[in-house]
This record gives structure tokens, sequence and C-alpha cells, in this order.
């Protein structure tokens, strides 16, 4: 049954997508294609030239926030490696 098969998997497994793509291309977790979309749609509300309702560009507006958030907290964890608190003695 392919849905037992689908219920063992780990959760990172679940997470990165199909396994082994043979289109050249890295795995990348589920979300960040929607997340790119969100980036692009939020981007777009705010800088089009017509006439949006106010509340449609504040929300686009932190959303944009928001997602930039989440980029800087993704690439500060990538960039610090996981080591144990460390004190000087004096």
């Amino acid at each position: 049954m392919k849905t037992k098969n689908t219920a063992l998997r780990s959760t990172e497994e679940r997470n990165t997508g199909p396994t082994g793509a043979s289109n050249g291309q890295t795995q990348t977790a589920w979300w960040q294609p929607w997340k790119k979309g969100l980036q692009l749609a939020g981007q777009l509300v705010v800088a089009s030239p017509i006439g949006l309702p106010a509340k449609l560009v504040k929300a686009a507006k932190y959303l944009n926030l928001l997602l930039g958030v989440w980029d800087n907290l993704e690439a500060s964890q990538k960039e610090k490696p996981h080591t144990e608190h460390q004190q000087d003695a004096p």
C-alpha cells in the first residue's frame, strides 16, 4: 500500500520533497516555492501603479516584512553551527 509507505517516512523526508530528482535540481523544502510566490505577490501589490484598497496594500507590506524576517532567520541558522556555550574564566 502506498499510504502505508508514505506514513513511514520521516518528517525530514516529507519536507524535502521527492527523492532522486532526475533533472539535476537540488532538493528544496516543499514550502520554498510557496514562500517565493508569496514574496512576489506581495511585491507586486505594493508596487502596483493602480489604486488598490489601502488594507490590501498594508497587508502586503506586513506579509513582505514577515517573509523577510523568516528569510533572515533561516540564513542566520545556516551560518551559525550549533556550538556549546563557552565561558571564559577571568
